[in-house]
């Protein structure tokens, strides 16, 4: 069934509202979204969870003027959605980037933490993605507030052989001929980064 773009977007719009609101978890809405992407392709599901992909890429230009809640919220969604396999390839580089761009924002910002709630959901995955180890290898201030994540980063780096350092991304075989090293215990962004003074943090 071939829904217009009105349903389409108003379908979208009251799964995102209903996370928002505490009705779904983050957790919660990825089954959904899971079980949405694995529906054949131009059902009522599969339309409505493109759309959700959609959206949240057309939001990610004003993510830094969410409230600070939101912005959570929306972190470890978008992370959890690069986790579990839920970002077409043709806009991983795009959602990886938006997490690294928000983690070379200054610290105790709102889009760093976003940055650091988007990576915690997907740590254990960084070896498939050798460029962005060594692209958080560079962020002065990550490696100072986080440093189990950069230096696993660094391992990560260390266990690859030379012509895979720097590969955008690796396929499961190459990764399962290079034991890696096993991945940080998540530190939660309100540790290391805690809002500015004086309530919500700059952007």
């Amino acid at each position: 069934e071939q829904l217009s773009p009105e349903d389409l977007e108003e379908s979208s719009n009251r799964y995102f509202k209903k996370m928002y609101t505490g009705e779904f978890s983050v957790p919660q809405l990825i089954d959904i979204m899971k079980d949405f992407a694995a529906q054949e392709k131009g059902s009522w599901k599969e339309q409505v969870y493109s759309r959700m992909i959609q959206n949240l890429f057309d939001e990610c230009r004003f993510f830094p003027k969410y409230p600070p809640q939101e912005l959570t919220t929306t972190g470890e969604l978008f992370g959890s959605l690069i986790n579990h396999d839920l970002v077409y390839a043709t806009n991983l580089g795009l959602a990886l980037r938006c997490v690294l761009e928000a983690l070379r924002r200054q610290m105790h910002t709102k889009m760093f933490r976003f940055g650091i709630l988007a990576l915690e959901q997907f740590l254990e995955r960084l070896p498939v993605w050798p460029q962005l180890c060594h692209h958080l290898t560079q962020i002065e201030h990550l490696a100072e507030a986080y440093p189990t994540y950069v230096d696993y980063a660094r391992a990560v780096l260390r266990a690859l052989p030379e012509e895979h350092r720097h590969s955008t991304a690796l396929k499961q075989e190459i990764l399962q001929n290079n034991p890696m090293p096993p991945p940080p215990a998540r530190v939660g962004p309100g540790s290391a980064a805690p809002s500015a003074p004086g309530g919500e943090a700059p952007a």
